[in-house]
């Protein structure tokens, strides 16, 4: 009986373990309607805010790595769940003032590298 028991606190204790473990996501953001072509991005409504919600966000360690392609951002950030990346990210000012469009999804790193910026 007490195998047993410890059995179920050691299965018990690895379930609590991996459920409390963060997620990877990534956000992609893309230009909104409240985007105005005429101005610079440092010029633009709520971009103010935008930068400070980032810069809380690498702070607090919930930003791992972010990148600019095209005419697209992205950044990979840690949530428990796509429901709290979701909250994370859609609070920002830009997002929620649509001078920023905002798409969360799970991500699934195939690879473990260290991205670095070429020197």
């Amino acid at each position: 009986m007490k195998k047993l028991l410890l059995l179920f606190t050691m299965i018990l204790t690895g379930l609590l373990a991996h459920a409390q473990t963060d997620s990877l996501f990534i956000v992609t953001y893309t230009t909104g309607s409240a985007w105005d072509v005429a101005k610079q991005p440092q010029e633009q409504s709520w971009f103010k805010e935008h930068s400070a919600n980032l810069s809380k966000l690498r702070k607090d360690g919930k930003i791992k790595a972010g990148a600019r392609y095209a005419d697209k951002g992205i950044i990979v950030i840690a949530a428990k769940t796509i429901a709290s990346a979701k909250e994370l990210i859609f609070a920002d000012a830009a997002v929620v003032n649509k001078l920023f469009v905002a798409d969360v999804q799970k991500l699934n790193v195939f690879y473990e590298g260290c991205l670095e910026r070429p020197k």
